[in-house]
């Protein structure tokens, strides 16, 4: 009988082990500054709603939960950047004093963002999808989900100094044996959609050296 108890919990700590070995996540490729681009300082836009086309007909039912994303990924971004003296924030009462219409590019608002603040470095965060959990940590019936992505550029030569974009929806790790070291991180229960973002800010930005916080 201990033979065969023995034998059991071999196999529970082999199937863990497998699983924390499938759950490891390749490192992202290193990107380095640009030695020919000094940036005087950031500043961060508001974030912004592009619904992808496939997910147009879902996202019609969830705007408030796209509106409540973006206020979200708002205060992230300020809590993100709150040790950089170099970051600076424009409001969105402030953008639309600056923009002209709806027919200006993206470059062009940046452009204009950039003299308003004096900052050749612009930050622009564009949001996708924001769906909350429904359940609490441990009985979620439907599960957190969020994409968005981001992009710094360099106003005066027009070049995108970092990019990226997170996109994920949190799955249990039956469902996913991949899953296993986030859900051990987040000690295996569901998190909500802002956890999610955060989550997913600080690893996209953390990817750009210019987006670093202190000590990274």
């Amino acid at each position: 009988m201990k033979g065969v108890q023995k034998i059991i919990a071999l196999a529970v700590v082999g199937v863990f082990l497998v699983i924390g070995g499938c759950g490891k996540k390749e490192k992202p490729a290193t990107i380095a500054k640009n030695p020919n681009i000094v940036l005087s300082c950031i500043g961060v836009l508001p974030v912004t709603v592009k619904v992808d086309h496939a997910e147009a007909d879902q996202a019609v039912g969830n705007g408030k939960e796209l509106q409540d994303g973006v206020l979200v990924l708002d205060k992230l971004l300020q809590k993100q950047f709150m040790a950089r003296e170099d970051v600076r924030f424009i409001s969105s009462a402030q953008m639309n004093g600056l923009e002209e219409g709806d027919t200006e590019d993206a470059l062009s608002t940046a452009q204009k963002a950039a003299g308003f603040l004096s900052c050749n470095g612009i930050l622009q965060v564009t949001l996708h999808r924001y769906r909350q959990r429904v359940g609490g940590k441990y009985t979620a019936s439907v599960p957190a989900s969020v994409a968005f992505s981001y992009r710094l550029i360099d106003v005066n030569s027009k070049t995108v100094l970092c990019s990226g974009r997170f996109d994920e929806t949190q799955q249990s790790v039956m469902a996913n044996l991949y899953t296993f070291n986030s859900a051990r991180k987040r000690g295996f229960t569901w998190i909500t959609a802002e956890e999610l973002a955060r989550e997913g800010m600080q690893e996209k930005f953390h990817e750009c050296p210019y987006l670093q916080q202190p000590g990274d």
